[in-house]
């Protein structure tokens, strides 16, 4: 019997729902094959101690270091694929100038979908985020004992002056992006190893920065003028 377009359509569409759902099925394990020790070590109560000292050198060798506060610090379980994918952003950045002005979006692409994978794997609690303070330091207590990752990352802006929207060559258009400025994004990004009962340091200063990225900051005017879009409620 000769099996009709629609029939042929509709077997194929079955079999990539099936692949779909056996790659999902497959990733979800990994994910949960990935926290289990860690979730298992917590209960435990197996954990260690990280601490991390973000500083700048001072500009003479007798001086002290200086602190820096606000440096956004995450600790995260270790995943090969995760370090290959930030691995490629750093590695391409440079490629083209699209690359490097996306990298910083991209490492937070990564990091987003990473913590969310890791949310419906049952490791909520296994992301850990603090900010350095004013002596520049940020303590996890409890941290389950395994390869981890900590990824921080310091944002310095850098304000511009507005580009000016001429009206003749935006008429028509309703939302027009306009610069407003940059930001300069240093990131850290380093493998640790927690063990029992141990503290294990990280420093993050200008020798050991892994890569610095440019993040722009834009507003929405309205086309044909160049005041702020105000949108209806």
């Amino acid at each position: 019997m000769t099996v009709q377009p629609v029939a042929r359509a509709l077997l194929a569409f079955s079999v990539g729902l099936m692949a779909l759902i056996g790659a999902a099925s497959v990733a979800a394990n990994g994910m949960t094959d990935l926290v289990t020790p860690y979730l298992r070590a917590r209960d435990d109560r197996v954990v260690g101690e990280v601490v991390g000292r973000a500083y700048r050198d001072a500009p003479r060798p007798t001086a002290p270091a200086i602190p820096l506060e606000g440096v956004s610090v995450m600790l995260l379980p270790y995943s090969p694929s995760v370090e290959s994918e930030i691995d490629d952003i750093k590695e391409h950045m440079r490629d083209r100038l699209k690359n490097y002005m996306s990298a910083a979006a991209d490492i937070d692409a990564v990091r987003g979908a990473y913590e969310s994978d890791l949310v419906w794997a049952g490791g909520g609690e296994l992301i850990r985020g603090e900010v350095s303070n004013a002596q520049g330091l940020v303590t996890f207590s409890g941290v389950p004992t395994g390869e981890w990752v900590v990824l921080a990352w310091r944002e310095e802006i850098r304000p511009g002056k507005p580009t000016k929207v001429r009206a003749q060559e935006t008429r028509g258009f309703r939302d027009i992006p306009v610069s407003m400025g940059h930001s300069v994004v240093t990131y850290w990004w380093t493998r640790i190893r927690v063990a029992s009962g141990e503290t294990t340091a990280v420093e993050f200063n200008d020798r050991n920065v892994w890569i610095t990225a440019i993040h722009e900051h834009f507003q929405m005017m309205q086309g044909g003028t160049n005041s702020p879009t105000r949108r209806r409620r």
